[in-house]
């Protein structure tokens, strides 16, 4: 058992302020790991920008017409609806682009007739390729420090 000098002592150590220094970094924390999520979104949205046009650069058949002698689409290379879209001007391949904001990506083309491929024609692209590239994309947005992130397509049921 103790003397009570030595519990007056033990007491009074007790007693005695310690200075200690905390330091916040977590601003600068989250802003590192913001640049590494925009960096591997930007990734992401031009891996799935050209993995669209590989998709798209199926060219379709050329002929030259048995009367005309011009060069004409031979009718049965035409993608069929469920099919990727075949190649015909190339416009559609080259229109492709990405962009990326803060917090999302956008891949699409400016093409009218892309969007009637796309929804009205049963000729999906860049859904289909989405889907396709999901477990990339996905593994992509949630490697490296406090990345968190899915890829969803607008109109999809989350």
């Amino acid at each position: 058992m103790a003397t009570p000098e030595q519990q007056a002592a033990a007491l009074t150590a007790r007693r005695q302020r310690f200075e200690v220094r905390l330091q916040w970094f977590g601003d600068r924390v989250a802003q590192n790991v913001q640049i590494g999520m925009r960096t591997r979104l930007r990734i992401a949205a031009q891996m799935l920008r050209d993995a669209v046009v590989i998709n798209l650069s199926t060219p379709v058949h050329k002929r030259r017409g048995r009367r005309s002698r011009r060069i004409v689409v031979d009718p049965s290379s035409r993608s069929k609806p469920g099919e990727f879209p075949r190649a015909d001007t190339t416009r559609l391949m080259k229109d492709i682009y990405f962009e990326t904001e803060v917090d999302r990506a956008i891949v699409g083309t400016t093409l009218d007739y892309g969007l009637v491929l796309e929804v009205r024609r049963n000729r999906s692209f860049l859904r289909r390729t989405l889907n396709e590239l999901a477990p990339t994309i996905n593994r992509i947005l949630t490697t490296g420090a406090g990345g968190g992130g899915t890829a969803h397509f607008p109109g999809d049921n989350e």
